[in-house]
């Protein structure tokens, strides 16, 4: 008798929380991709309340969010039980908890945690508009890829089958989101250790005061007060600040976190102010130094090698530059030469420009009459994307611009001139325009920071298209509030 399950092979039993439950890494032959399955046996208490959570869960649709593909029932066999599955996207990526046991436990920068706190709590404010709540949210299921995005897994199913830590579960998403801050600034989980009974990842606990938990300043001694002040307002088993009352709702963190983001956001120097002229002195201060070592240079040539050396020696192959017409290295293989692009394309892969219900993949474009401009030579023009609420280009992970080199040359390296303010960036290549930004094999990637980048990678990579993929969108300097990429100029080296 044939199965629903028949289309998956199985790869990795992931969690086994008692014998009638079982997850699954699996392969769905079908369609060619991993996901992760969830079995319980249909006699359980709990597969109704799966089979209702799942299909509630999958309504809501945000990038951040894992995706439900399918809930199906599973007729008995001569080996199983009837069973309720659910079906998921596998997302490659390393959960939160595995990165900071990884980081020994070492607290992160405030801005860094800060800021996947704010993806997690805006992927569950849509949630919870919808009157979907994850109710089991942990370390564990929150995940960090390599395109930089954050990811929460387990949204309301993972409550049905291992159980929710309070029955209000709005209220428990909101400690949930404390708790996640405490662990990342402080290394210390303030979770209940029984929530960790499935996890092989075991976190240091917080200390507590009685039945408290002491407050992350204590543990930490430049964590603002305002901090302490939102996780004492969030988690349960913190004490609420005097003269404060406890969040309701996910939007109502959100807009407190936001605040005190702003508090702490780094503010550019302007000409005037003594961080820039401190920072001029030192930058002085370094020419100086670097100028009087050339002059040491040049006056020991003269002294000891004679002024002939100079005007027939070739310059050291290990000076860097980029001119057009190729000439031979220390190791006898060619410079890099600039490689001009054929034909550039924007690339909106997680978008739905048809509104089918499906995304766009390869075929997908933003604002592509304006492509051409990132490549014209030009620093006057540029490509820009459009504007966004959110820095995660509203929930789709990023946009991108694909250059077509017309040939497969071994790439090396990408300058890149933003517009306005840097992005995040990830360059990619390959002899095939992939219709998922994360299956480009990559080159080189760089944080948001510098108006002009040079990605150069050790290792070349033969390709004909070159993707520039950017998952984090910096704000817009036209329109406050809003996020967008303005792209200039694009060049690439190599060889070949």
């Amino acid at each position: 008798m044939s199965s629903p399950l028949d289309r998956y092979r199985l790869i990795d039993q992931l969690l086994v929380p008692d014998g009638s439950c079982a997850y699954w890494r699996a392969y769905d032959t079908a369609l060619d991709r991993e996901v992760v399955i969830r079995l319980v046996h249909a006699s359980d208490p709990r597969a109704e309340v799966l089979n209702t959570a799942a299909r509630t869960a999958a309504i809501v649709q945000d990038r951040r969010l894992g995706q439900i593909l399918d809930v199906m029932k599973v007729p008995p066999n001569e080996e199983s039980p009837a069973r309720i599955a659910v079906i998921n996207e596998w997302i490659n990526g390393e959960s939160l908890l595995s990165f900071m046991a990884a980081r020994d436990w070492n607290p992160l920068e405030l801005q860094p945690a800060i800021g996947i706190v704010t993806e997690v709590a805006q992927a569950l404010a849509l949630a919870h508009e919808l009157g979907v709540q994850h109710g089991r949210l942990l370390a564990s299921n929150v995940l960090l890829t390599d395109a930089g995005e954050v990811r929460v897994i387990g949204m309301s199913i993972d409550a049905a089958l291992l159980g929710a830590p309070h029955e209000d579960l709005i209220r428990s998403d909101i400690d949930a989101l404390g708790g996640l801050l405490y662990l990342m600034l402080t290394g210390r989980s303030p979770f209940a250790a029984d929530l960790f009974g499935h996890d092989q990842t075991e976190a240091p606990s917080a200390p507590r005061h009685q039945s408290h938990l002491e407050p992350p300043s204590h543990l930490r001694a430049d964590i603002p007060q305002d901090i302490d002040v939102l996780i004492g307002r969030s988690m349960f088993e913190l004490r609420r600040p005097r003269g404060t009352t406890k969040i309701r709702t996910v939007a109502e963190f959100l807009g407190a976190l936001a605040q005190i983001r702003a508090s702490i956001e780094p503010v550019a120097a302007r000409p005037g102010s003594t961080r820039f002229r401190a920072l001029a002195v030192r930058l002085t201060v370094v020419a100086v130094v670097l100028a009087g070592i050339a002059l040491l240079v040049v006056a020991w040539r003269q002294l000891y090698i004679g002024p002939e050396a100079d005007s027939s020696r070739p310059l050291n192959s290990a000076s860097h530059s980029s001119a057009a017409t190729p000439q031979a290295s220390a190791s006898g293989r060619p410079a890099l030469v600039i490689i001009p692009a054929a034909a550039v394309t924007s690339f909106d892969p997680f978008g739905d420009d048809n509104h089918d219900g499906i995304n766009d993949a390869s075929a997908g474009h933003e604002h592509q009459n304006q492509a051409s401009r990132a490549i014209d030579g030009k620093p006057a023009t540029a490509w820009t994307s459009r504007q966004y609420e959110m820095a995660n280009a509203n929930g789709k992970g990023g946009v991108g611009l694909i250059l077509d080199l017309g040939k497969s040359p071994s790439v090396q390296s990408v300058d890149l001139t933003f517009g306005e303010v840097g992005a995040a960036v990830r360059i990619g290549v390959s002899d095939s325009q992939l219709g998922d930004p994360n299956r480009w094999p990559v080159l080189a990637k760089a944080a948001a920071g510098d108006k002009k980048l040079s990605l150069r990678s050790p290792r070349a990579i033969a390709g004909r298209y070159v993707l520039l993929w950017f998952p984090r969108l910096p704000p817009s300097v036209a329109h406050p509030g809003m996020h967008q990429v303005r792209v200039s100029e694009i060049v690439v080296h190599g060889r070949g």
